[in-house]
């Protein structure tokens, strides 16, 4: 499901705060798609990865991965909102990139304890993104 950016912020339920540097997500410990995390917030988050050419195709997959410096969420339940190719900051390059967003959906009481610790503890600053 593809949709607009800043619809999808003016539908955001929950803040969003800037990852700190060495937040990753990841699809699967075994995915390609793996990159860094853009922001998150109780609700969901955007990441970024870098596309391979001989990249096989993965199965869908229905969880996503954080870590950060020995901080790790495993297995978060999620729908992908939108994923769409980003403009490469190199004109030079033919690095392919893509950002993903996801909405987290059927989180446990245990994983939501830690995805508000890993807000308290591992993020920045807010992000202006938030439902008005």
């Amino acid at each position: 499901m593809i949709g607009n950016s800043q619809e999808m912020a003016d539908r955001r339920a929950h803040r969003r705060y800037r990852a700190g540097d060495g937040a990753y997500a990841a699809l699967s410990p075994d995915s390609s798609k793996v990159g860094p995390i853009v922001d998150i917030g109780m609700d969901g988050l955007c990441f970024r990865y870098i596309v391979h050419a001989d990249q096989p195709k993965e199965p869908v997959e229905t969880h996503i991965y954080v870590g950060d410096n020995g901080f790790y969420l495993e297995k978060m339940p999620y729908e992908t909102v939108e994923d769409v190719e980003i403009d490469n900051p190199s004109s030079l390059s033919t690095i392919i990139m893509r950002q993903r967003r996801v909405r987290f959906v059927g989180l446990s009481s245990n994983q939501k304890a830690q995805l508000q610790y890993f807000i308290a503890h591992r993020t920045s600053e807010q992000t202006d993104l938030r439902a008005r």
